[in-house]
């Protein structure tokens, strides 16, 4: 099962055999390996990516398409949880990704436009929480508004929504054509990327680690587990504070244009839509009517799910329309809705746990990363891995 990003896959395969030595081993070749291997593509150290797939086989080319800025909930839900100055922090972290995403789309077809989002609440419920996010934004000097249903488009308006966001500088790409685009910048600076390459096991040593597979041994003074929802494979500590669950996608064929152009969160941000310049709608979600189904690591269409996005998009359009392409993704949830990020042991770093909101955040945590390997700079203490660890407090 490929998503309809997938079409574009390059699943070529250069063979890994023999003892390799380097810097960093990266692992996983997605969101977080791409970008950390751009990060890394000017730092003078030897990098290398292995994938055991292609590049962009798991969340990161499984995903809606959307750039959303902020963390993986409302900002004036984040704000609450863990005050105003850290959720502006993130506000900021995550809006660099537009900045860089923006630099690529210059030099690469990425199909990236800055289109502006629409958060619509639900319910009345999420009224106090959607008008502290736009006075935040606002602070921020984002000029994000507040629509009432009468001020929205007539086909949202006949989907019965309530009071919504607007955020006008919020972004759709390509995540596959962007993740290909990170990776020839990387390829081209000499670090190899090594796809449909399993990794059997590490061993960690005082001065190195040892990364192994069926037909190579690879002796790194780093290894960095950028494999997301997936993390618990390679570190079975982790099973306590990752939780994979799948994300349900379809994609319909071109269709008319909508009255609205740009992607719409609902539902308490569980589902969303885009229209793409094509005419294809890309939509997903309502994984909150089957929960405790939708967990796990196993890429498996949902009957249920699949058919309610079916009929999500033939009410948009006002007729049945024709599905092209179905399939899910396995994102990373977190106990506390936050990353993890940075040095898990002496010799093994991590980056995941995106809730979801990886297209925005992995690119914040894989610099993160790149940063403290090459110029030993401390990780941001809301996102840092260490409060996982005995004796750390939770950052408050």
């Amino acid at each position: 099962m490929k998503s309809f990003w997938q079409d574009i896959r390059n699943t070529h395969q250069t063979a890994l055999t023999g003892q390799f030595h380097t810097d960093i081993v990266i692992v996983g070749a997605g969101y977080t390996g791409a970008w950390l291997a751009y990060w890394l593509r000017h730092s003078g150290l030897s990098v290398m990516v292995v994938e055991l797939r292609y590049a962009g086989y798991g969340a990161s080319g499984r995903n809606g398409g959307l750039i959303l800025q902020g963390p993986a909930q409302l900002l004036g839900e984040a704000a609450a949880d863990w005050g105003e100055d850290r959720a502006l922090e993130i506000l900021g972290l995550t809006r660099q990704t537009l900045d860089w995403v923006n630099q690529l789309a210059d030099q690469y077809a990425i199909d990236y436009r800055r289109t502006g989002s629409l958060y619509v609440g639900g319910d009345a419920t999420e009224r106090p929480s959607i008008e502290y996010t736009v006075a935040l934004m606002q602070r921020a000097g984002i000029p994000a508004a507040v629509l009432d249903p009468l001020d929205q488009h007539p086909s949202l308006q006949q989907l019965g929504y309530d009071l919504a966001l607007w955020v006008p500088d919020d972004a759709i790409v390509h995540p596959v054509k962007l993740i290909q685009a990170l990776f020839q910048e990387a390829t081209a600076s000499g670090i190899p990327l090594y796809q449909g390459q399993a990794v059997d096991r590490f061993e960690e040593h005082p001065d190195f680690i040892i990364v192994t597979g069926p037909q190579f041994r690879i002796k790194a003074a780093h290894l960095v587990v950028a494999t997301n929802a997936y993390t618990t494979i390679g570190i079975p500590a982790m099973a306590p504070w990752i939780q994979p669950v799948r994300g349900q996608v379809l994609a319909t064929a071109a269709l008319a244009p909508l009255d609205h152009p740009f992607p719409v969160y609902a539902d308490h941000g569980f589902n969303y839509w885009h229209q793409r310049p094509d005419g294809r709608l890309i939509a997903g979600g309502f994984r909150h009517l089957a929960l405790d189904d939708e967990v796990g690591l196993d890429l498996t269409l949902h009957p249920r799910i699949q058919a309610r996005l079916q009929e999500l998009v033939g009410a948009l359009v006002g007729h049945s329309v024709p599905i092209t392409h179905r399939w899910a993704g396995i994102m990373a949830m977190t106990p506390d809705r936050r990353p993890y990020v940075g040095q898990w042991t002496s010799r093994v770093w991590i980056a995941g746990g995106y809730n979801g909101h990886g297209s925005s955040v992995a690119p914040v945590a894989a610099k993160m990363v790149a940063e403290a390997l090459t110029d030993n700079q401390p990780i941001w203490p809301l996102y840092d891995v260490a409060r996982l660890k005995p004796g750390r407090q939770h950052p408050s």
